[in-house]
């Protein structure tokens, strides 16, 4: 097997199934495709990966939600691939070659931890996070962008042999379950690997639009940066308006005006079952 692809599923139904067929659409039976069942709030999602059946597919139901960094984990030790790819179930994935272009910069690039898409919100945290020792690399196939900033793990590959000897005994420090990417870039540092982009492929993210779950998203940045410590659902049941820290918190990271309106009348209008 080529290539494993995880995809730790917490989020709405439509967001999950758009990501997975995109997934079998750019990719052929070299790529096995292994879902985590990370116990989304709606029941929808939920049911959807219990029934799901596809000779490609593995579902693993770890019992509850353990995060981006365990869910991967999890994933990875089941993995068949030599590369594994991490990806998040509101990231959509081009029609092109992109995992092939993947593994060809972990050829191209020995000195690289591992590798990801460029994603449009990504490109906007690059381009406000400019470090000019950032570097601009033009192959025949591709263009990559090696970054000392920390990379979105929005969907990133790395092989599994290099997974097992330094990443895999990676553990949170803390209670945020989504702190993968930090305690890679950590490890890389470490270990004096470099880390980038491919440019030149880009990947759609669903994460603020109409088709996602906006009120979702904002409580994952609000725990992420430790504005809150309540579960999703606990902190969606009581949660009925948000504080000017909070709203600053979500601006910055792309939530719009507009965004920032509806999800001050989804909290306080509509229950959550």
């Amino acid at each position: 097997m080529k290539y494993s692809i995880i995809i730790r599923c917490y989020n709405t139904l439509p967001l999950i199934k758009k990501c997975i067929e995109a997934v079998l659409q750019s990719t052929d039976d070299k790529t096995e495709i292994i879902l985590i069942n990370n116990h989304p709030p709606q029941k929808s999602a939920i049911e959807y990966l219990q029934n799901l059946n596809h000779p490609r597919i593995i579902v693993l139901n770890p019992g509850k939600n353990i995060g981006n960094l365990e869910g991967f984990h999890l994933g990875a030790r089941h993995a068949n691939g030599e590369n594994l790819v991490i990806l998040d179930d509101d990231i959509i994935v081009p029609n092109n070659n992109w995992i092939q272009i993947m593994s060809q910069s972990l050829s191209d690039f020995p000195n690289l931890a591992y590798t990801a898409l460029l994603c449009s919100h990504i490109h906007l945290y690059l381009l406000s996070n400019k470090d000019p020792h950032d570097t601009v690399i033009h192959k025949p196939e591709y263009v990559f962008q090696l970054t000392n900033n920390v990379v979105i793990f929005g969907c990133v590959m790395l092989k599994k042999s290099f997974w097992e000897k330094y990443f895999s005994d990676i553990k949170l420090t803390h209670i945020a379950l989504y702190d993968i990417d930090r305690l890679y870039k950590l490890k890389a540092d470490e270990i004096g690997m470099k880390t980038g982009y491919i440019i030149s492929h880009m990947a759609d993210h669903l994460g603020r639009t109409q088709e996602s779950d906006l009120v979702y998203c904002a409580w994952k940045i609000l725990y992420v940066f430790g504005l809150t410590t309540e579960e999703y659902v606990d902190w969606r049941k009581n949660k009925t308006k948000f504080t000017i820290e909070e709203e600053e918190l979500l601006i910055n990271n792309e939530y719009s005006d507009l965004n920032i309106a509806e999800l001050k009348t989804l909290i306080a209008n509509s229950s959550f079952q």
